[in-house]
């Protein structure tokens, strides 16, 4: 197997010189360019990518941290930044996390090991102070809001668009309401900020009667929809974390024969084609703006506006 030395001895050029043009680093004239790039052609020589990542210091990898791969939202999350990666040459490395906080630390460790250039959280258990912990190996971005803390992020402001929901049902006079989570206030962002615009909204706490906690699918929409209608016969509207999850409550609905509106979340397939209203929190743009940022050497925040999308009965 050929190696830089026997390039640079076919080429009549020196190591470095050789090593300038593998990691197009610094001006090469374009002749001599040219006549390396010959030389590694006949030697079919292929540079060696551990090798070439320790003398440039980029890796051109990225490792993205989601705790689950096969759930809708964070399958968009991910093809926006696969695809912001593709265009940069950037390989993108999946790290599942089943919100376990070892496997998270053990990819921050990864991170301080040189194994990424950067690392982007879609969803996190362990705290913004861990996380701070290891800044100093590489850029890391969250897609969520970071606050005071100095990590970078792509997010929306899920309070804004949750109030805006929570208005508009007071204003129709909607008092019974359906809603569901995956996790509880202590560990998710998005639960705790679904519950305080509930409460700004209708000056009161979510009735605990009215919460389906650990929802994350279709399946689970279905027995959510059961649980709060069994719980509540009078609700009036449900509004789930996730369309995949409306999609699920909608069909029970419509099994037991109730005309009730669900809303969803993150305009997916699913909201159209059962034509039920949703929050667009812009998955698209919050990937490709994590990727970028990954190449900012200040902390950057990047908030992006919602869009609240109404459909079928809730207009009606």
């Amino acid at each position: 197997m050929s190696n830089i030395r026997d390039v640079a001895k076919l080429s009549g050029h020196s190591v470095s010189t050789v090593s300038r043009v593998v990691n197009h680093r610094s001006y090469v004239a374009e002749d001599t360019k040219q006549e390396i790039l010959n030389a590694m052609e006949e030697l079919d020589y292929h540079p060696n990518d551990v090798a070439r990542a320790l003398s440039t210091g980029k890796t051109h990898m990225v490792g993205v941290v989601l705790p689950y791969i096969d759930i809708p939202y964070f399958q968009k999350l991910i093809s926006a930044i696969t695809k912001a990666a593709f265009k940069e040459n950037y390989q993108v490395t999946l790290l599942p996390s089943d919100y376990n906080a070892k496997d998270e630390i053990k990819y921050l460790e990864m991170l301080k090991h040189q194994s990424f250039d950067g690392l982007i959280f879609t969803s996190r258990t362990i705290s913004f102070e861990k996380i701070l912990e290891y800044r100093q190996y590489g850029t890391i971005t969250c897609c969520e809001d970071t606050f005071d803390y100095p990590i970078s992020c792509a997010y929306t402001n899920r309070e804004e668009s949750y109030l805006k929901v929570f208005d508009l049902l007071r204003r129709l006079k909607l008092q019974h309401i359906g809603v569901t989570l995956t996790r509880s206030e202590k560990y998710s962002q998005s639960t705790k900020q679904t519950k305080e615009a509930f409460e700004k909204a209708y000056g009161r706490q979510m009735d605990s009667k009215h919460v389906y906690m650990g929802a994350q699918g279709y399946s689970e929409g279905i027995k959510a929809a059961k649980y709060l209608v069994e719980r509540d016969p009078d609700l009036q509207v449900i509004f789930a974390n996730s369309d995949q999850i409306a999609a699920g409550v909608l069909k029970q609905l419509q099994m037991m024969h109730l005309e009730i509106p669900v809303i969803g979340q993150e305009n997916l397939d699913y909201s159209h084609l059962m034509n039920f209203s949703t929050i667009d929190h812009k998955l698209k743009e919050i990937g490709e703006y994590a990727f970028w940022s990954i190449f900012e050497k200040e902390v950057v925040k990047k908030s992006i506006p919602s869009e609240f999308i109404l459909r079928g009965t809730l207009i009606k």
